[in-house]
This record gives C-alpha cells, sequence and structure tokens, in this order.
C-alpha cells in the first residue's frame, strides 16, 4: 500500500489520561496492589488523589500557582493522603509512579495503529514527560510526537498547551482533531482552532446538549473508519 504523503495524512491528537487510558481504574487498582485495601476505599482514595491533582492544575492554568509537573504533583497529593490519616506512609514509594502503569482502553492499541498507518499521531496531555514515556514504554501506546504540559509550563485547559500541539503539525497539513472523553478538553480545543472528535469513557466529561464536536465516534476503530474510511 502507498504512503500517504505527510501534507495529507490526516493530523489526530489525543488526550491520553481518561481517553486512551483508565486513569481512575488503573490507579484504583495500584491501590489495592500496595496496600491491601480494595472496593469503596481503593476507589474513594483514588478519587481524592485524582481530585487534589486536577484542583492544582487548574490553579496552574488560571495562574493561581507555579507549575510543577504532573508527576510532582502525584507525590504531593500522595504526601497530603498520608498527612490526612487516609494512607500509610510506606504505601507511597509504591503509589509515586502509579500514573505511569496505567492501563489502555481495550481498543486503544489496535485504535493506535491503525491510525497510527494513516495519520499523524501525536498525544497532548497534561502528565510529564516522565510519564508519558513510561506509558508509551509500559502500555505499548503508539505515536508520533508528545506535547506534554510540561513543555509549555501550564495545563489543560489553558490555550498555550492547544497552539503548542497546531504548531507540531506538518507543514500543509489538515487542520489537526483532538480526540479526547473529555468536553471540557474539546472546547478549549475547538477555541484554539483546533477540530474535535468525542469518543466516550467510563468516567469521561459527556458532552452537553449545545456542544457541536465535529466528530463523534463509539471507539477508536469507529474513529478510524470515519476519518480515513472502513
Amino acid at each position: 500500500m502507498s504512503q500517504t504523503p505527510s501534507s495529507s495524512r490526516p493530523v489526530v491528537m489525543f488526550d491520553v489520561l481518561g481517553t486512551l487510558v483508565d486513569q481512575a481504574g488503573s490507579l484504583r487498582r495500584r491501590i489495592t496492589e500496595v496496600t491491601g485495601v480494595d472496593g469503596a476505599v481503593a476507589a474513594g482514595l483514588a478519587d481524592r488523589w485524582l481530585g487534589q491533582v486536577g484542583e492544582q492544575e487548574e490553579a496552574v492554568a488560571a495562574g493561581r500557582r507555579p507549575f510543577a509537573p504532573s508527576d510532582e504533583l502525584d507525590r504531593a497529593a500522595l504526601d497530603e493522603l498520608v498527612r490526612e490519616g487516609l494512607l500509610p506512609p510506606e504505601a507511597v514509594a509504591g503509589l509515586a509512579d502509579a500514573s505511569r502503569w496505567q492501563w489502555p482502553w481495550p481498543d486503544a492499541l489496535a485504535g493506535l495503529d491503525l491510525l497510527a498507518a494513516e495519520c499523524t499521531v501525536v498525544a497532548v496531555s497534561n502528565a510529564s514527560r516522565r510519564d508519558l514515556t513510561g506509558l508509551s514504554t509500559r502500555a505499548g501506546l503508539r505515536w508520533h510526537q508528545t506535547v506534554s504540559a510540561q513543555d509549555v509550563g501550564t495545563y489543560k485547559p489553558a490555550r498555550a498547551v492547544y497552539e503548542r500541539a497546531l504548531a507540531c503539525a506538518p507543514s500543509g497539513a489538515p487542520t489537526p482533531y483532538l480526540v479526547a472523553a473529555h468536553a471540557w478538553d474539546l472546547r478549549a480545543a475547538a477555541a484554539a482552532g483546533m477540530r474535535t472528535a468525542y469518543v466516550p469513557r467510563p468516567g469521561g466529561d459527556e458532552p452537553r446538549a449545545d456542544d457541536a464536536f465535529d466528530l463523534y465516534a463509539t471507539d477508536l476503530t469507529d474513529l478510524h473508519a470515519q476519518l480515513v474510511g472502513a
């Protein structure tokens, strides 16, 4: 099969955490492995962890606090859970790298392989460079390039992250799509000039009635079919 010229290949940019990998479920699993707690207790700890990290990312994006990469925010959130008596101190070492041990959604690996063969695929994530490297290595996620919030010094939905992503598109290529399971992410991408594709995931941020994204796909295989044909 002949290669599609880079200037005409679709450019598909992916949110990673929650869209390509099951972030919350993977953290719950790792908490159980390290501490022995499971069920609602592990779920509550994971939600608290993610909530604290999300609050700090929002503060950075709004200019209320200095930037720190996501792995440092993870560690700070774990230290807070220890101070609150929700985690034993000895659990921190086993959990500090949990964000790099995340499980891809069932369609993610095959879907990315399909897309990467005919599209330019870029990861655009709030995850740090270290975490993105770990995810690519351990989870087998395939992309041609990455844009980390660490490259810009702020977090999505700050416009600068999407502008950096747009600048990574090959010269003359069609306007890139951002693919995400989070409607807030897609709204910010559209405002920065990107096209948008929504893929539903458990725990994602569902579109509102007034959202009008360019594509709505059931999974990555369906996304591939819509972008480049069955």
